[in-house]
Formats: structure tokens, C-alpha cells, sequence
């Protein structure tokens, strides 16, 4: 029943559509992810004061979790208990996967087509393209990084092998359950800005899967929020193209900084 709840909920809310962004998946919506990764490459030529202060803050919140990364593994490994293990294998954890978010924006679309909603159409369309987006950016950036697991031993948080050690190896950083989760929310807030409740239940919800991949042992909490901060930034690009928005866009560098980009 939670899962369900969390599940459709969002999508029995109403409100305003853009008149722009594509209600199927047709050539003006595929034509959009060349305009997202254009925002990606181009975003930090573009920053402003403000812009820096937000990357340097996220930045900066990654290293404070980089130098305790181990003694952040070691609490939560001296924490685990069924409860804990049931709810992160079961409820958290499939958010920053496959199967969760294509229910979620699969019944999204459903909805639409059904009754009629072209929000829901666009929510979906829009939330799948922030779960490409997510997964090829931080497929990418691990294969540049090749930061060792805290599961290969011996365990370091320091072991990175850099873009030379080729393709698939040591892929800890940065956390695509991470990413994925946090893109997600932040699509599903910003198209229900008057619904308070939908923002506490998506962030909490995707805060709980990067957590997870920490309790369980598959990232450091250090690659968990540049995943977040990443997707984040994500689903902030595609909400502001969605919305059509002239003013602000928002991406990601190919360093893990955060792009918000105004143009005056």
C-alpha cells in the first residue's frame, strides 16, 4: 500500500500544462535532449556569482563527506537490522533503478492517454527524460573517475583509478540510484508547486535511496550526494525547459558541478 500511495498519488493531482513541451514522444521531444545536453557542456561558461556559490556549496558538502567517508560507512555498518535491510532492498532502493520509476512514469502516461490529461503525458515524458539523463551523465563520470567500492578490498575511499583504466571498472562514483532518485523528485515537485506535500514525500523519498545505497554498502556517502546534487540539477534542466522558461536554466558539468544558468 505505501508503495502504491507513492506511486499514484501524484498523479490524480491537476494543474496548469505547458503549451510547448511535447505530450508524445514525437520529433520536437527528441529534439529537446540535444538542447539539454547543449545546457550540460555550455552551462558553466554562462555562471554568475550565484551560480558559483551554489556549485562551491555543493562542492563543498562533498568533501566534508569525502574526508569522513569511512567513518560514515562504519556507522551505518554497525547499523544494519532486518527492518533497515527490508526497507532499502524493497521500498528505497528499486526508486534509483529500472523497475519503480517505469511504473511510476508509465502509469503517469497511462493516465494521461486515458483520461484525456496531457499534464500527465508531459510528466511522463518529462521524468523519463530526466532518468536518461541521469543514468548516461553518471555512467560517463564513472568511467572518468573509477572510484573503488567500499566492497573491494581492502576498502579505500582514496582509491581512484582516473579516465585511463578503461571501460566498466570501479564505477562508485558518482551514485546513479543517486541521481536517478533526485531527478525524479525534482520533476515530479516542480509540476505540482502548490502541493507542498508532493515535494516532502519525492525528496524524502529519493533522500531515503541515496542513504540506502550507503547502508548497503555499494557507494560512499561522498558518491551519494554528487549523485543527488547531480540529479538534482537534472531535473531542475528539465523542468525549466518544460515550463519553457527563458530566463533560467539549470545543468550539470562534465566535473559533477552544478549548473544554473541565467540569461538576462
Amino acid at each position: 500500500m505505501f508503495i502504491m500511495t507513492c506511486l499514484y498519488l501524484p498523479v490524480l493531482a491537476t494543474g496548469q500544462i505547458s503549451n510547448d513541451y511535447p505530450i508524445k514522444p514525437n520529433k520536437q521531444y527528441f529534439k529537446s535532449y540535444l538542447t539539454l545536453s547543449k545546457n550540460v557542456v555550455t552551462g558553466p561558461l554562462r555562471w554568475h556569482k550565484k551560480e558559483w556559490i551554489i556549485a562551491g556549496s555543493t562542492i563543498a558538502a562533498g568533501t566534508v563527506c569525502y574526508i569522513y567517508d569511512d567513518e560514515i560507512r562504519s556507522f551505518f555498518q554497525k547499523s544494519q537490522s532486518e527492518g533497515a535491510d527490508f526497507t532499502s532492498e524493497y521500498i528505497l532502493g528499486p526508486w534509483g533503478g529500472i523497475t519503480y520509476p517505469a511504473i511510476l512514469l508509465g502509469g503517469y502516461y497511462l493516465h494521461g492517454i486515458t483520461t484525456k490529461n496531457n499534464k500527465s503525458r508531459q510528466i511522463a515524458l518529462a521524468g523519463t527524460q530526466a532518468f536518461i539523463m541521469s543514468a548516461v551523465s553518471t555512467e560517463v563520470l564513472k568511467n572518468v573517475f573509477h572510484r573503488h567500492r567500499p566492497t573491494d578490498i581492502p576498502p579505500d575511499p582514496r582509491a581512484w583509478e582516473g579516465p585511463l583504466k578503461g571501460w566498466g571498472e570501479y564505477n562508485s562514483f558518482p551514485s546513479r540510484h543517486a541521481a536517478i532518485a533526485f531527478s525524479l523528485a525534482t520533476v515530479i515537485s516542480d509540476s505540482y508547486p502548490e502541493k507542498a506535500w508532493v515535494s516532502i514525500l519525492s525528496y524524502s523519498l529519493a533522500t531515503g535511496v541515496a542513504i540506502s545505497r550507503v547502508y548497503d554498502d555499494e557507494h560512499w556517502a561522498s558518491d551519494a550526494i554528487i549523485g543527488a546534487a547531480l540529479g538534482y540539477a537534472i531535473g531542475k534542466s528539465v523542468t525549466f525547459l518544460m515550463k519553457n522558461d527563458k530566463q533560467i536554466s539549470m545543468g550539470i558539468t562534465g566535473y559533477g558541478g552544478l549548473s544554473v544558468v541565467c540569461h538576462l
